[in-house]
Formats: C-alpha cells, structure tokens, sequence
C-alpha cells in the first residue's frame, strides 16, 4: 500500500512541477505583455499614431533585470528621440531600457 503511494507521488510530481512552472512562465508573460501595452500607448501618444518603432519587453526573472528594447530602422532614429520621455516615464521599476538604432532593426 505504501509502495503504490510512493510511486504515485514519483509519476505525478514531475507533472505538477511542470504545470507549476507553465503556470509562472504564463504569469511573466502577461505581466511583459502588459508592461508593452503601456509603453506602446505611451510612444502612440508621444508620436501622434502608429509608426515603425519596435518595441519588445522581457520580463524581468531571478537572475536579470527585466528589459525594454526600443528599435527604429535607419532613417527613423527620431522616433526613439520624440518618444522616449513617455517610454521612461512608462516604464515600471526593475526594467532597463535598450536603445537599438538603424542597422538590421
């Protein structure tokens, strides 16, 4: 009886464990995904619409800080100039922020 119990507990532990760990890796995701939605209605605002600016966010995790990486193709450096302010001031604690410019953006 004991036997049967221990050996269910080793078949259902890696399985829980996985869930558990999707369930953070979801939860990261959501959080960076909302952290992009505020900054991305920032520098709409910040640039009067919709432009070339890439943004992308990675939630911040045990060993990093988390990260905003703004990118504008060459030619369009301005747009991180003209929206930067609202970016920054969109950006929560914890984050840093990336500035790539021009090249294979």
């Amino acid at each position: 009886m004991l036997g049967d119990i221990a050996g269910l507990v080793a078949t259902l532990a890696p399985v829980i464990g996985f869930l558990l760990w999707r369930e953070h890796l979801d939860r990261r995701q959501h959080v960076a995904g909302l952290v992009r939605a505020e900054i991305h209605a920032g520098a709409t605002r910040a640039l009067d619409g919709e432009t070339l600016l890439a943004i992308e966010v990675r939630s911040p995790t045990v060993w990093r800080h988390g990260e905003v990486r703004l990118s504008a193709p060459r030619g369009y450096e301005s747009l991180i100039r003209e929206s930067a302010l609202a970016v920054l001031a969109r950006t929560p604690g914890g984050y840093d922020v990336v500035i790539h410019c021009g090249g294979n953006s």
